[in-house]
């Protein structure tokens, strides 16, 4: 009953992830012309196509997290090769940002969340080693965000220091200490989600953190595009983010079902 459970959460949130990816690469752009060295008119076009093909593979994934089952093993594997796309993309994320290692970490959760359905609901692993190979892509992605909010090597994000200026009318000093906090709360959430008798705290922190950090996506989006098409275009960016709530849901879940058994 209890994988069964968790099989529906994490069902659900592959797929509004895969829908987000759809939607990105359907009606906007990916930074798939890293794949060359120089910028080329065959570079752009190979791109485009790349993003487009991508887009509907991804969409594909929407029916397949819905159409298929326990019993389709072999066509379940496709959900390693998602994860394997999305840990591509990441990397691709990382190359446009300079190659700074967090920006790789931060997507942690998002490729992993296909192989994660694919381990629930297509193998007999034992649900306790993936729920420790979940709690480790929430630990990588909390960790990245703390590495970025604290300033450790790659400073302060310019973004988020105006963001939060444009805000909340901070200075420059108010807002790196706000982002000292913010890295502090996300190392406490790390702590607390390897602790057994916590890991349900975790879950209330890390929904917390994942509101929050949905909102201030829109807003920086909304701040450098004021008009309504920056909603069209961030929605996606939201769906995304999906999988920081529903990770941590199965926590809960989880969490949850085995206190009462040890109750029983």
């Amino acid at each position: 009953m209890l994988r069964f459970q968790l099989i529906r959460i994490l069902q659900l949130t592959a797929a509004i992830l895969l829908a987000g990816r759809a939607w990105q690469h359907l009606f906007w752009d990916a930074p798939y012309q890293h794949f060359f060295s120089g910028e080329t008119g065959f570079t752009d076009w190979f791109s485009d196509k790349l993003t487009t093909v991508m887009g509907w593979f991804y969409l594909f994934g929407v029916i397949f997290c819905f159409t298929l089952d326990k019993r389709d093993t072999r066509w379940g594997n496709i959900f390693v090769f998602y994860s394997a796309a999305l840990l591509l993309l990441a990397q691709l994320y990382r190359i446009s940002n300079a190659y700074e290692m967090p920006t790789l970490l931060l997507y942690s959760s998002q490729f992993a969340t296909p192989l994660i359905y694919y381990q629930l609901q297509f193998t007999k692993i034992p649900i306790g080693r993936i729920m420790n190979t979940l709690k480790l892509s929430l630990t990588l992605t909390l960790g990245a965000y703390a590495w970025y909010a604290s300033g450790i090597y790659y400073g302060h994000k310019a973004a988020w220091i105006e963001g939060l200026n444009n805000a909340f009318g901070t200075g420059s000093n108010s807002a790196a200490l706000f982002l000292y906090a913010l890295a502090a709360f996300e190392i406490i959430i790390i702590l607390v989600l390897w602790v057994k008798p916590l890991q349900k705290i975790a879950f209330a922190g890390i929904l917390f953190w994942g509101i929050l950090l949905m909102i201030a996506s829109v807003a920086l989006f909304f701040m450098e595009h004021p008009h309504w098409q920056s909603g069209v275009r961030s929605a996606w960016e939201l769906l995304c983010l999906v999988p920081n709530a529903g990770l941590s849901y199965a926590i809960w879940k989880y969490v949850n079902e085995k206190k009462k058994e040890e109750d029983f």
